[in-house]
Order: structure tokens, then sequence, then C-alpha cells
């Protein structure tokens, strides 16, 4: 079994979609931890590319809803993303949807992931 040997952090979400490419190459995610400091549900897209995401533009690999005021830890062990992996942080669940989440909606968002 592999462990991760990489962290990408954002330590407080901006107001913005917070798209951001991770890796630009193969790529295994083992985890995703944070907080929704948010009063609603927020989403997390995630990227299978190369280059920086265009979340409401490019189509997500996975999206996966984050709890109103509450803590995630979600574990993937070792989904692959075979081009890169990136990911926006938005407040509609549509692979459409780019609606900025509002500063600080995420924060302490950690991705444990393995890159060659």
């Amino acid at each position: 079994m592999s462990f991760p040997n990489t962290v990408a952090r954002l330590v407080s979400a901006a107001n913005s979609n917070n798209a951001t490419l991770v890796s630009n190459q193969r790529t295994k995610l083992w985890r995703v931890t944070g907080y929704n400091a948010a009063a609603a549900v927020r989403y997390i897209k995630l990227f299978n590319l190369r280059v920086l995401p265009a979340p409401g533009t490019d189509t997500p690999f996975v999206t996966i809803s984050l709890a109103p005021s509450a803590a995630f830890n979600i574990p993937f062990d070792g989904l692959t993303f075979q081009t890169g992996l990136g990911y926006g942080l938005v407040t509609g669940s549509a692979d459409s949807d780019n609606t900025a989440v509002t500063a600080a909606d995420i924060v302490g968002l950690n991705l444990f992931y393995e890159s060659p």
C-alpha cells in the first residue's frame, strides 16, 4: 500500500471559486480534510486535468458535497487522476455551476496526494 507524500493546503478560501491545479501529472488522491464554516452546503469539485481547472466549464471528475458548519475527512484510498489533479470550491452541485464561495467558507483544506 502506498501513502501520500505531499499535501496541498488552503488555509482559508477566497471570495472566488478557488480554482487550483494541484498536480499536472498522474496523481493518486488519498484524503481530503477541512471544515465548511458556511451555514449552507458547499461543494469541492475535483478535476482530472493537466491545466488550471475552470469550474463551470470543465467537467468535474468527482463532485463532493460538504455539510454546513461541519468538518470533513473524506478517504479516497488512492483514487487515480490519470492526467493531473485540480479542484474548485463552489456553492452549487451542477457541473455548470461556477458560483464563488464566500471568503472563509472553507478553512483548513488539505488534499493528501501522491505523484510520481
